[in-house]
């Protein structure tokens, strides 16, 4: 670097350590020049300010690559000595400061401003880049016979006594660059002004949104959602993020946005978990991947297992491989993770699959309006079913509705977030969220095994994570259970089983070096954890998609976040084996559809649930002719293509959920919400009365009747197979029994088989158990 103390002289490049003064981030350390600093500071007043130009080669790599770098370097030299030429000119009556190479491609020239406005020093850096852009192709093309081209932008230095002057010429440096490559323009240079500004002044706050369990109605924990100040360009949180990122400053907003979510948070309930917003370019931040975050975090007095990482899958990621190595260091420090905005981004079902998150999150545009598009209700349902097979939990966001809100949750969607349920705030809200009937109790009735962990777990060792291998082992040989659980702070940490751990002393040198160690080296630190009242078959669900090794290892179960005991996957397995066959005794063999055991429930739960449901009882008619004339192997096609008509129309029309049943011989029943079911009824008609055609021969099909024998022992001519089907409604409001809904549903199915042909007919009289007004 080299001062200059005339305006006329010109000066030789000199290299002073600026590089290593750029990297150790201008902290005054042995590496950032000393003595210069205060000599710059003498030429800079409050009616001097500096200013700088930024010069970079245009592909200067390639150049390097195709002539070498000898090369490279004389055309850097040979820049500097026309800069040194010609700047005095394009600068006059201006005081020069410094020109310093800042790498192989690019410098600087610093200079006293005076009065030149922006726009001014545009034009200076226009004519700098077409006069040294000339000069330097009238050698270079002679050499080469290719020419080079040049960025050049421009940037004002902002310095006060406080300051750290080389931290500010370096962020000045870095604007003009950005200029220099068009992302920013003279309009944006103001602004970054104001964007550091917000990020030094501390203009950032935090806002707390619930994300609450649609089946318990829970609160599971808080998404902290970043806002900027009240007035100015920053005050939308989106505009904010973008030009952070365009202008390559997304790692200090995000550092500070996470500051700001996790000291405003004002504490957590126990299980209650943070959620943060993480850039996924943000796990390569040096401050992130040092820690920082986790020590505001032991500040606190906020444990890792409570924090979760939301990644958004609109950004695409360049390097999965680093980027799922530095997610598993993250993991076994006890960070959750969730993928956000999950099925609008670059990397698909399979990349989540590998990244095996606890949480998924959709994207607010599959849950808008998704009570009336039975196309997003089939992909929520796949999503459902997806994060059940690989062991995570969905989100949905953005529950604006109360009809959004019943079909999220009687779909099984596991929690949920929006403005419905509460609006972001700070302090955090209170809620006290009451989740729809449906979502607790009518989508786990039926088929669902409903026992709670509590009832499966057993009392196990635990110890201190400072404690020896030797201190573990011992416990392991003194009691029968095959597995000791790590806890701190009444909270488990880790696991350590004994077939594991067996196997890792049995090496040839695993007691040395393991056995006086701390359990923590040794053990497994994200084990599966779940609360008691978690049903046992969404658990069941997650111990079979852990790591193979995995596969047999303990379930710690907690109590509010809290160790309670264990549940081996044994006696899980056990008990599901138990309830599976108790409940195939009800199923009807011919169709699987779940019969009068389940029936006779599910009509309880209806009743209990204080919600308006339709009961429809479906018959065939003219079935026994059909079975008499083509066999009963041919009777039970039809009955099948009901079953499947029936299950497919309570998919593809019905809201929220619905039950089907098989009676027995050709009894059906449905139950549905009164509002959808005659869509259902119509498209069960429809389909029906297409398809069962293609069961008789083509000339019955054609003739549209068969001549057979009737009860009365005579012959006739009988209609093809037709489905008569009674609508009824039960209001759980009052009281209703099974006889009389029994009684009602026979007039019904009697008014229904009275018509001819396939019909549906509803009965219009107040609903069972509706109280009088």
């Amino acid at each position: 670097m080299a001062l200059i103390q005339d305006q006329t002289e010109q000066f030789p490049m000199v290299h002073m350590g600026w590089d290593n003064a750029l990297k150790n981030g201008f902290s005054g350390s042995k590496d950032a020049p000393n003595a210069l600093p205060k000599r710059l500071e003498k030429l800079i007043s409050p009616s001097h300010p500096l200013a700088l130009f930024w010069i970079s080669v245009k592909s200067f790599a390639l150049f390097e690559r195709l002539y070498g770098p000898d090369a490279g370097e004389q055309v850097m030299l040979s820049l500097e000595n026309i800069l040194g030429r010609i700047i005095q000119d394009i600068l006059s009556g201006t005081r020069l400061v410094v020109m310093e190479r800042m790498d192989r491609e690019s410098l600087i020239i610093l200079f006293q401003n005076g009065d030149h406005t922006l726009d001014q020093m545009m034009d200076k850096a226009i004519n700098l880049r077409m006069t040294a852009k000339s000069m330097l192709n009238e050698k270079v093309v002679g050499l080469t016979g290719n020419g080079l081209n040049l960025d050049v932008g421009c940037s004002e230095v902002e310095f006060d006594a406080h300051d750290n002057l080389f931290k500010k010429i370096f962020q000045a440096a870095d604007d003009a660059k950005q200029m220099a490559r068009g992302i920013l323009d003279e309009k944006s240079l103001p602004l970054m002004a104001e964007f550091r500004a917000l990020l030094k002044d501390s203009g950032l706050y935090a806002v707390y949104q619930p994300i609450v369990n649609l089946q318990s109605g829970g609160v599971l924990g808080w998404e902290s959602l970043a806002r900027g100040p009240r007035r100015g360009f920053f005050r939308s949180p989106a505009v904010m993020f973008d030009f952070a990122e365009e202008v390559g400053q997304l790692f200090p907003l995000e550092r500070t946005c996470r500051k700001r979510g996790i000291q405003g948070l004002g504490g957590l309930a126990a299980g209650q978990k943070l959620f943060l917003n993480i850039h996924p370019k943000t796990m390569a931040d040096p401050d992130f991947r040092r820690g920082e975050t986790k020590m505001i975090l032991d500040k606190l007095g906020i444990s890792p297992t409570d924090v979760v990482f939301e990644i958004t899958e609109r950004h695409s990621i360049k390097d999965f491989g680093l980027f799922y190595r530095t997610l598993q260091h993250y993991r076994s420090q006890g960070f959750k993770v969730a993928i956000d905005d999950a099925g609008t981004g670059f990397s698909g079902l399979n990349r989540i699959a590998r990244l095996k998150p606890d949480f998924l999150k959709t994207d607010m545009s599959l849950v808008r309006g998704i009570d009336s598009n039975p196309v997003q209700r089939a992909l929520m349902e796949t999503f459902v079913t997806f994060a059940d097979k690989i062991g995570c939990s969905v989100i949905a966001e953005g529950i604006e509705s109360e009809a959004e809100l019943s079909c999220l949750a009687s779909m099984g969607v596991h929690y949920g977030q929006g403005f419905y349920i509460a609006r972001p705030a700070t302090p955090k809200p209170r809620i006290e969220f009451i989740p729809p009937p449906t979502a607790a109790s009518l989508h786990q009735g039926g088929w669902k095994c409903s026992i709670p962990l509590f009832e499966l777990m057993e009392p196990a060792p635990f110890a201190h994570p400072k404690s020896t291998v030797r201190e573990v082992k011992v416990l392991m040989d003194r009691h029968p259970m095959t597995g000791v659980v790590v806890v701190k702070d009444e909270r488990p940490v880790g696991l350590a089983m004994s077939h594991t751990l067996d196997r890792q002393l049995g090496t040839q040198y695993g007691t040395a070096l393991y056995y006086d160690r701390p359990v923590s080296a040794v053990m497994d630190s994200s084990p599966l954890v779940a609360e008691g009242s978690m049903p046992v078959e969404s658990v069941a669900t997650k111990a079979m998609a852990r790591e193979r090794f995995k596969l047999y290892d303990h379930i710690v179960v907690t109590g509010g976040g809290k160790f309670k005991g264990v549940v081996s996957v044994q006696k899980m397995l056990d008990a599901l084996a138990r309830v599976q066959v108790e409940m195939a005794k009800g199923a009807n063999p011919l169709t699987g559809l779940p019969g009068n055991l389940a029936l006779e429930a599910e009509i309880e739960k209806r009743c209990r649930s204080r919600e308006l449901t339709s009961i429809v009882y479906v018959d065939l008619d003219n079935f026994k002719i059909f079975n008499d004339t083509y066999g009963f192997e041919s009777g039970d096609k039809v009955l099948r293509l009901l079953s499947d008509i029936l299950s497919w129309a309570c998919r593809r029309h019905g809201r929220g959920y619905t039950f089907v049943g098989h009676i027995g011989g050709d009894d059906f029943v449905i139950m549905s919400e009164a509002r959808s079911v005659e869509r259902i009824c119509r498209g069960v008609v429809r389909c029906f009365k297409r398809l069962v055609k293609k069961l008789y021969s083509p000339q019955d099909a054609r003739l549209g009747y068969v001549k057979a024998k009737g009860r009365d022992g005579r012959e006739g001519r009988f209609p093809l197979v037709s489905v008569s089907m009674g609508i009824m409604d039960i209001s759980g409001k009052g009281t209703c029994d099974l006889a009389a809904i029994s009684h009602r549903a026979a007039e019904v199915k009697k008014y229904a088989k009275s018509k001819k042909g396939s019909v549906y007919v509803r009965d219009r009289r107040k609903p069972l158990g509706e109280p009088d007004a």
